[in-house]
């Protein structure tokens, strides 16, 4: 039989009591653990999300950045841009019948006069004549594009003469150019009547139908007789002039 003594009960009694106090301690020491983690991870986030969206006057300034040159290297100077301008040339004047002095543009395209200039008789130069007064040197072209065809100005300018001249060229048309800066004049005999379709003054241009191919004057057939000359009165070779210059 065994004998528990009054001191030995005590200490038991002390445990039970302190058993469900020990419990408590023990289930918060857990809770405490595992909410540690967590709580510093929280923190660490709320750390780095303030220094993302600090305020800018907390941002420092950065450094201006310098560029050192040593005295042996050249700079080399940057062309500004430049440009030539050119006055326009100035216009040709000619003394027109009945209009006075007439300023005569520069052109530039130069037209045949005819549609279809493969067909010739007559060329510039020394010829049999061919008809009772009919000169033995042909001052001009005598283009066969067939009767009624038109009759073009070459290039720009102005008629300075349109008449009907019962001898010689017949009806025939003379018009002014300022070309390359030089005043030429082209003539166009021969033209049927009516045809005409141009005055004196009139201001014609490159391609412009100035009449229609006939047979008046000192002709033998329906031809366009074409001349040309310069200031100073002098015929010479247009087809020659034409294969040089023509344009369109």
């Amino acid at each position: 039989m065994t004998v528990r003594t009054a001191p030995a009960a005590r200490k038991r009694s002390i445990l039970r009591a302190a058993l469900p106090v020990l419990a408590m301690t023990f289930a918060g020491g857990i809770a405490l653990a595992t909410s540690v983690p967590a709580l510093a991870v929280t923190a660490t986030d709320t750390e780095a999300r303030a220094s993302v969206y600090a305020p800018a006057d907390t941002i420092g300034s950065l450094e201006g950045q310098t560029l050192e040159v040593g005295p042996d290297v050249a700079v080399a100077p940057v062309a500004s841009e430049s440009w030539d301008v050119e006055a326009a040339p100035p216009p040709i004047t000619s003394s027109v019948a009945g209009l006075g002095s007439v300023a005569i543009i520069e052109t530039g395209t130069i037209v045949w006069p005819v549609v279809d200039h493969s067909r010739m008789s007559d060329v510039f130069g020394p010829r049999l004549s061919g008809c009772s007064g009919c000169s033995a040197f042909h001052d001009g072209i005598d283009f066969l594009p067939g009767v009624g065809s038109p009759i073009l100005s070459i290039a720009d300018g102005v008629v300075v003469t349109a008449t009907s001249d019962s001898g010689g060229l017949g009806n025939y048309v003379e018009v002014q150019h300022n070309i390359g800066g030089e005043l030429l004049t082209t003539v166009y005999g021969h033209m049927l009547d009516g045809s005409m379709q141009v005055s004196v003054g009139d201001r014609v241009t490159a391609g412009q139908q100035l009449g229609a191919v006939g047979s008046t004057g000192q002709s033998t057939g329906p031809h366009l007789h074409f001349e040309m000359y310069g200031t100073d009165g002098v015929r010479f070779d247009g087809l020659a002039w034409l294969n040089a210059h023509v344009t369109a």
